[in-house]
Formats: structure tokens, C-alpha cells, sequence
């Protein structure tokens, strides 16, 4: 027996088509409540509570006209305290259309951050080359706790009916939960750099740079609470240790003062935080990144267009696992996956025009070709080939901005915004096992715009703007790496006044 779900997003309304193949048929689309506007999967009580506290220092000295000197110091803290039913599932039972369990999910992450840099820039000159160079170090750690739970009862919270949503009494209370491990995953990383630009002349620039790169990963420092004799067990997993040359060129050729061509190449050695499925520190991620563009400016600075083509290969893309290694769903984004290799396609174009004073008009359009290019045949692996799941094909945005300088008008500041977001997929990618069974992961969400209408205006001291955001009430969705789907903000009115002392 083989089952097949689709989530269809048709105006305001959200369909599921479950397809179960028992052989004798199938049932078809049925109509939910307007998705997004109740509580049919979740709960009252969930909740996703998080907390950022950053601080930062810096300091820069002149060492002379060509010369300077500059320092950073930086902590973050970060934790997320989640409890919530998870994305739903199907029952089971063969005899009961549309009965789908409400699993639950609970997790706690902290992670701290500390970050030190130092840099030197300057320039000089050898021969009638001229040079900016640039040169520095840097350090981080950031250390990564999570939390395990048990959920009084189990993980299955009760069922549903997606077709008749008062076939069953939805359980609304809060289950007990305890801590059942503690992980801490400490990871060091050390890094120096040094870059030149130089200017071969009037019509030619040449960027060359390495950087050299050290990571340290600990090994995972894991402790097991059992709550029934106390036996409390501590381990430390395998440590890792990862270095690499991170090489980039780039290349500028200027024909005339307002048109400049450009081609680059770089390499980034991109570590990825957590752990894999058996609780090891997650390899880091080799990114090779080649550029080919044009950069204009025209009419007396007034218009300018720039168009870059660009070729991204990830050769360890690293992602949230969708199970845990004994088959149960993950809900912990620290547990990931390194899935393959993944190619980026795409090209953007940029226009940013001043064509009277006080109008400001930026658009962009940005084609991206996001898809795996490298994977093991193995079953659970993604299909090469198959483009990334939240990835849009098509993105566009426009804007335009108006200061009135007359009189009457001095200090009033008018503005729109829209953005287009093409068609993409949700869900999961499939796995060479889901296409050999025929069953596909992927839920295809329809493209959308929104419009956002500004107005300012400032007066001495005093300040106003308004603001409307999604000015039509566009209907449509935001979509994650998994069956994560939330509506998007729907038209909201805002406004603040300020007074500055």
C-alpha cells in the first residue's frame, strides 16, 4: 500500500488531496477552514520562545594617511524554548479517510558566541603599480547546547479528521515533559587572510587574496538523565579538526570611465553547526563561487544597470535531518544532514536610477537555478537533478521614493515598494527510495506580490511615518525545508511618531 498527499493552495482556501492506493480507488479533494486563520493542527498552548542578546566593540586607529588599524570584540547568546505539535500524520489505518495523528515536538537550544578580529588596510605603491592591501585575523567559538525530552503519554498527541473536523474531540491540555539528555557541541575556529588589490593601469584592476582556515570541533559532549534509578551517564563523542586554503581572483576591466567588466572566482571553507545523525560534529561545507558581470553607469550618474551571472557549487550542503537514525521524525534543526552536492544557476540584474531630484527608483530581477548536482544512489538520498525545495525560480523587487523639496511640502517623504515571489516547492525533496515507490514529498506553492505604501514627514524635532504593508491582503505562504507552511502577513497598518531631543 502506497499513500500520496498534496497540500493545494487555491485563494483563501487550503486543500489536501490524500490519495491512498488500496486498490479500489481513491478519494478526492476536500475543503478546509482558510488556511493559516485557526488552530486545526496546532494547539492553544504552543509555543516557540526565543531570546537574543548581543554585544559589540570596536575600536580603529589612524596610523597615518595610508594606514589603518581595526579591532573587533563581540558575544552573542541565542536560545529557543519549543514546544508544539509538529506537522501532521497520516494514521494508519486503511478503513479511516482522513484520519491524520498530531505528533508532538519539543526541543531547547542555547548557543554562545564570541567573535575577535583584528585587521590592518592601507595603501602603497611598488613600481607603478598601486596597491590596497588588506590583512587581518580572526577568531570565534561558539558552543551549541541542546536539550532531549520525554513527553508524558508519547509523542502522539490525539487524531483528526482533515474531512470532518468534528469527528473526533481535539485534546487541548499541555502534557508534563522532563529532561531526558543534555548536549554540548564546542566548536573553535581560527582564520588569517590577506587580500591585494592593484591597479594595472587606467582600464585594468586585478583581487587576488587567501585566507587560510582552522576549525576545531570537540567532540559532543552528551549527559543521560534516567529519571527511573538516576543512573545519570556521561560521554564525549569524537572530536574533529578541519583545515583549508581558501583561494580568490578577481579580474576588472574598465573600456570607457562609466562601464566596468568583471569576472571572479572564490573559494570559502563554511563550517556548519551541530551534529549528524550519529552525533558527530558536522563536516563544514567547501563553496566554490564564480562570477562573470557588467556594471554601468549612465546619464551623468542618473541611471545605473548591472548585470552578474553567477555559478555556486556547494560540495557538502548541510540540512535540517527529516528523521532521527531510528526512523523517528527530527525536530531538532541542530541534527542535520550533509545531503550532496548542490549547483546554483542564476543571474541578477540591478537598476538603480535618481532621474529628478528627490526620486529614488532601485529594482532588481534575480533567476536562480538551485538543484542537486552530486548524490550517492543510495535509498535515502536526494535526487540529482531535482531543484531544492524554497527555492523560487524567479524573484523581483521595485521601489520608489519621493523627498518633496518645494516650499509648501518640505519634509514630506513618499514611498511604494513591491516584491514578486515566483512559484517554489515545499515539503521534502524526494529520495531515490520515493521516486522508485512513486511517491513525491514536494508541496508546489504558487507565486505572489505584495505592495507596500510609505508616507513621512518630519517637522523640527518631530517625525511621522506611516505605513501599509500588503496593501491588496495578498493570501500566500512562507515555506521551509520541510512541511513547514505559514501564511504570510496579511495587510497591516502601522505608525510611529518620534521627537528627537
Amino acid at each position: 500500500m502506497s499513500e500520496r498527499t498534496e497540500l493545494i493552495l487555491e485563494g483563501d482556501y487550503l486543500y489536501h488531496k490524500f490519495t491512498p492506493d488500496f486498490g479500489i480507488g481513491s478519494i478526492g479533494d476536500s475543503n478546509l477552514a482558510p488556511a493559516g486563520r485557526n488552530q486545526f493542527f496546532g494547539t492553544p498552548w504552543q509555543y516557540a520562545k526565543s531570546q537574543q542578546t548581543t554585544g559589540t566593540a570596536t575600536i580603529k586607529h589612524q596610523l597615518n594617511d595610508n594606514w589603518t588599524i581595526n579591532g573587533t570584540l563581540s558575544y552573542q547568546n541565542y536560545n529557543r524554548d519549543y514546544f508544539s505539535t509538529e506537522r501532521i500524520q497520516w494514521s494508519g489505518a486503511e478503513d479511516k479517510y482522513g484520519d491524520w495523528k498530531r505528533p508532538l515536538g519539543r526541543t531547547y537550544t542555547e548557543e554562545d558566541y564570541y567573535l575577535a578580529q583584528a585587521f590592518v588596510n592601507g595603501k602603497f605603491k611598488t613600481g607603478n603599480l598601486d596597491h590596497t592591501l588588506l590583512a587581518g585575523i580572526d577568531a570565534d567559538q561558539i558552543t551549541t547546547i541542546g536539550k532531549a525530552f520525554q513527553i508524558a503519554g508519547g509523542t502522539s498527541y490525539d487524531v483528526i479528521n482533515l474531512f470532518n473536523p468534528s469527528k473526533y474531540t481535539r485534546r487541548t491540555d499541555m502534557p508534563n515533559t522532563w529532561d531526558t539528555a543534555k548536549t554540548k557541541a564546542p566548536v573553535v575556529r581560527f582564520g588569517a587572510y590577506v587580500q591585494d588589490l592593484i591597479q594595472l593601469g587606467e582600464k585594468w584592476n586585478l583581487l587576488a587574496g587567501i585566507r587560510w582556515s582552522y576549525q576545531d570541533a570537540k567532540g559532543i559532549d552528551t549527559m543521560r538523565y534516567n529519571m527511573i534509578n538516576k543512573n545519570d551517564t556521561a560521554f564525549t563523542g569524537v572530536s574533529r579538526t578541519d583545515k583549508a586554503f581558501s583561494p580568490r581572483v578577481g579580474l576588472v576591466y574598465k573600456p570607457i570611465p562609466t562601464t566596468a567588466i568583471f569576472a571572479s572566482y572564490s573559494n570559502s571553507f563554511t563550517i556548519n553547526s551541530g551534529s549528524d545523525l550519529d552525533g558527530n560534529p558536522v563536516k563544514p561545507s567547501i563553496v566554490d563561487q564564480f562570477e562573470l558581470g557588467i556594471k554601468n553607469d549612465l546619464l551623468n550618474n542618473k541611471l545605473s544597470i548591472n548585470v552578474t551571472a553567477y555559478r555556486i557549487i556547494n560540495h557538502n550542503l548541510a540540512q535540517m535531518a527529516p528523521y532521527l537514525k531510528n526512523g523517528d521524525p527530527n525536530n531538532n534543526s541542530l541534527i542535520k544532514d550533509l545531503t550532496g552536492e548542490t549547483t546554483s544557476d542564476g543571474v541578477e540584474v540591478d537598476i538603480a536610477a535618481h532621474p529628478v531630484q528627490g526620486m529614488n527608483i532601485i529594482a532588481g530581477y534575480s533567476y536562480n537555478n538551485m538543484r542537486y548536482t552530486k548524490t550517492d544512489s543510495a535509498g535515502s538520498n536526494f535526487v540529482e537533478g531535482q531543484r531544492l525545495v524554497n527555492s523560487p525560480a524567479h524573484t523581483a523587487n521595485a521601489s520608489l521614493f519621493y523627498t518633496f523639496s518645494a516650499k509648501s511640502l518640505k519634509g514630506l517623504r513618499l514611498g511604494a515598494t513591491a516584491v514578486y515571489i515566483g512559484d517554489r516547492v515545499a515539503g521534502w525533496n524526494n529520495t531515490f527510495a520515493n521516486r522508485k515507490a512513486g511517491i513525491d514529498r514536494r508541496i508546489p506553492i504558487k507565486g505572489y506580490t505584495t505592495l507596500d505604501l510609505t508616507a513621512g514627514y518630519s517637522w523640527k524635532n518631530f517625525s511621522l511615518l506611516a505605513k501599509v504593508t500588503n496593501l491588496f491582503n495578498e493570501l500566500n505562504y512562507i515555506v521551509h525545508e520541510n512541511y513547514s507552511v505559514n501564511p504570510i502577513a496579511p495587510r497591516q497598518f502601522l505608525a510611529t511618531l518620534a521627537y528627537r531631543f
